[in-house]
């Protein structure tokens, strides 16, 4: 509560209010005002929920400060955008997957089908995960860690962390076997215009073949794409920011 009484005067000084208007309203004195402002007193609750009302704001605006309303606003048109991007690519992943496929069966050539299938749909979803999480604490107010204890805050960074590094990892990993695929993919069909055939056992590929086949696995056997939607799920739902950790050690939560 120690920021109330700057967040008093700064908004008060928004609505081009005065102390002395604001005291009018309230029915009480300039000099009440001023204290609270100046932090040598602190309004009661029911009080703070009459301040809110005149000044027209919420009573966590008063509490926390406007800002935070401001970060939720960027944080609505983030999950949007996420969710709207994830979308749209998964419904062109699932319509070009089956032209993928069938150009595979006609030239023998993988790379197209790997690409959507075991590359960009794990990225999209995991991508699809953190939209949706997003969406939850922004639309529907879902707040996992307020009011929990310091041990369950420390315990969902860290499961943040681990979250954010295994995706790092894969992002990576993907990337680097769609270029690998890509430049196969690219040298195979220029070499065929060029020689009229491709031998891709005597071509060096960007990717050593024991990492290749690891991460086929990992995609097929573990179903990494489900898994990718919840890794990007856990990575906004154990966000824990400094603003929400403070909020936690507030005697008042509205």
């Amino acid at each position: 509560m120690a920021e109330v009484g700057k967040n008093i005067k700064k908004i008060r000084k928004e609505r081009n209010l005065t102390q002395d208007d604001l005291a009018e309203r309230l029915h009480c004195t300039r000099q009440t005002i001023s204290n609270y402002e100046n932090g040598k007193s602190e309004p009661n609750i029911a009080l703070l929920v009459e301040i809110a009302n005149v000044l027209e704001v919420e009573v966590n605006d008063l509490i926390y400060g406007p800002k935070k309303k401001e970060n939720r606003r960027r944080q609505k048109i983030r999950s949007v955008i996420a969710l709207g991007v994830a979308c749209v690519l998964l419904t062109v992943i699932e319509m070009l997957t089956p032209l993928a496929r069938q150009y595979g069966w006609e030239t023998f050539e993988i790379a197209p089908f790997y690409l959507l299938r075991y590359v960009f749909r794990p990225l999209v979803l995991a991508l699809l995960g953190w939209g949706i999480a997003e969406a939850a604490k922004t639309f529907a107010g879902i707040r996992l860690w307020e009011g929990r204890t310091e041990r369950t805050v420390r315990a969902a960074r860290i499961v943040f962390w681990i979250a954010a590094v295994i995706l790092t990892v894969f992002a990576v990993w993907a990337l680097w076997m769609a270029a690998d695929l890509t430049y196969i993919w690219w040298l195979s069909e220029r070499m065929l215009k060029t020689q009229g055939s491709f031998d891709s056992s005597a071509v060096p590929h960007l990717m050593p073949g024991q990492l290749q086949n690891l991460f086929l696995r990992l995609i097929v056997f573990y179903r990494l794409g489900g898994s990718a939607l919840f890794l990007g799920a856990a990575l906004g739902f154990c966000k824990v920011t400094k603003e929400t950790a403070g909020e936690r050690h507030s005697p008042h939560r509205f």
